[in-house]
């Protein structure tokens, strides 16, 4: 969105002078981040998917629905988003409890800034390696403010991850590693500080934080998928349901159907199991890893990027940075009317006629995945 990262952190100084009059705290962080998961949520109901992969827990589906096949654990069920990567819940393993992270400045730029932030470095060479770059997460520390260990909205994000035999080196920006504690203090709070950058804090070291949590993010496959039977006659509450683990056997990974399976889980792998009932079960659950597949940097796509930036400039209501000429500039040209309003506008699902809406509906009608057909389930 063109927003400078160092001021999008509320950080300025002699390292990072200030370009932005304007002052960024954490409800303003909060209200951008809210309207980019509006856009992103709206983006993904088009497309039938996620603009990159996320975990979706206890997705329900019926299945006894008349014409359902009598061999049940041979028919298809579809998920509501495609793209499917595996079928299972996340599992975040701890590789490295309170990392040491070191702040440089690698890019040679006049204002002498630590603009990186390294993590398994000359300093601490022993960091382990993830199977892959982008299963590694790197989240804020309980000591450091964060509410829980791991938790998603303490995760930070892009890394640069290199995986070099058994250890590995993660790079960030630093301004992403400010310490938790000063993100909520605004304007009134620091009003009468006798320190006049206090608001808009001055860029040191000391306002980062020294250490974070390192895990690596893979999938637990034990038993992604619950069979529901209707229980009336034998649970112990009438309107309880009669459960089943299970597991999905994928048959279209990228539209997303799969067929659900009693199993049982051995510590290794899912395997097979008599059903509880002979009847077809009322409903499933199912939990995957779904979205459109990262880059090669572990980045989302660059045109489903775009898309996102469009649509949520079309639904902020001021601009994301009063005096930030790029942001701003852009803000403008995506909030200008479409006029007059063309065919093509006028099929667009959300009732936003303006030119960033125009734009990202474009590339979601080139990248949409079609729901197709499959037979088997009905």
């Amino acid at each position: 969105m063109q927003i400078p990262l160092t001021h999008f952190n509320q950080l300025n100084g002699v390292k990072a002078p200030v370009l932005c009059d304007d002052v960024w705290d954490q409800d303003s962080r909060d209200m951008l981040a809210w309207n980019m998961q509006t856009a992103e949520e709206m983006i993904a109901q088009e497309l039938g998917y996620w603009p990159s992969p996320k975990f979706i827990t206890n997705e329900r589906h019926k299945l006894a629905l008349t014409g359902v096949r009598w061999d049940w654990e041979q028919a298809e069920v579809e998920t509501d988003y495609k793209y499917i990567e595996c079928y299972g819940t996340e599992e975040l393993t701890l590789v490295q409890a309170d990392a040491t992270v070191e702040y440089m400045d690698l890019d040679n730029d006049p204002y002498e800034r630590e603009e990186t932030a390294e993590i398994g470095n000359a300093l601490y060479a022993d960091l382990p390696a993830c199977s892959e770059e982008c299963d590694v997460a790197v989240f804020f520390r309980v000591a450091d403010g964060a509410k829980d260990a791991a938790d998603p909205a303490w995760e930070i994000r892009p890394l640069t991850v290199d995986i070099d035999g058994s250890t590995m080196r993660i790079r960030a920006d630093s301004s992403m590693f400010v310490r938790p504690s000063l993100w909520d203090l605004t304007e009134v709070d620091c009003a009468g500080s006798d320190e006049p950058n206090k608001y808009k804090w001055e860029w040191q070291t000391a306002n980062l934080v020294s250490q974070v949590d390192v895990y690596c993010r893979t999938i637990n496959q034990e038993s992604p998928v619950t069979l529901l039977w209707d229980g009336a006659c034998d649970c112990t509450g009438i309107c309880q349901h009669r459960t089943q683990t299970g597991c999905a056997y994928p048959t279209d990974l990228e539209r997303g159907f799969f067929v659900p399976r009693p199993s049982t889980w051995n510590g290794t792998t899912n395997i097979d199991a008599a059903p509880t009932y002979g009847a077809a079960p009322e409903a499933v659950r199912v939990n995957y890893r779904a979205g459109y597949p990262l880059t090669r940097n572990c980045r989302m796509d660059p045109r489903l990027e775009r898309a996102i930036v469009k649509l949520t400039n079309v639904l902020l209501p001021e601009p994301p940075c009063e005096y930030c000429g790029e942001a701003k500039g852009r803000w403008h040209d995506d909030r200008k009317p479409i006029d007059p309003l063309t065919p093509e506008a006028a099929t667009m699902p959300w009732d936003l006629y303006e030119r960033g809406a125009l734009e990202a509906w474009r590339i979601i009608k080139r990248m949409a995945r079609g729901s197709g057909g499959k037979l088997g389930r009905r």
